[in-house]
């Protein structure tokens, strides 16, 4: 601990408990940094599913933003390829849409409690 010594006006300087706050906050970011590492391997496996057309065009993805299937409902099999196109597309922009969100949301839990700037961690 650093000594004390008295200033003008009879404040005391140094020996604060500054330097004690920051290392706990720097403790609880390398906590957090860490769980946010297993988070990424955890969102390997979360999965997220989205649609299009009402139903048409169902895409599932997980949250590290790979595509697990597409399943493309018969009755608009028949219909004009590009219409299919677009749907796909629709379902994938869905799908990424639900991943984003559910991993700011798990970010979120992680880091909530320490009021930390975006991308720190």
């Amino acid at each position: 601990m650093a000594k004390k010594f008295r200033g003008l006006g009879g404040r005391n300087y140094g020996g604060s408990k500054k330097g004690s706050n920051m290392g706990e906050l720097l403790k609880q970011a390398q906590k957090a940094q860490e769980e946010m590492e297993n988070l990424e391997d955890t969102f390997k496996t979360i999965e997220v599913a989205a649609s299009a057309g009402g139903g048409a065009i169902n895409v599932v993805a997980t949250c590290d933003y790979r595509i697990k299937s597409i399943e493309v409902e018969p009755e608009i099999r028949e219909e004009d390829f590009e219409i299919i196109q677009d749907l796909i597309i629709a379902g994938i922009n869905e799908a990424l849409a639900e991943v984003t969100k559910r991993r700011d949301e798990e970010t979120a839990r992680i880091t909530g409690g320490l009021n930390l700037p975006d991308n720190i961690l």
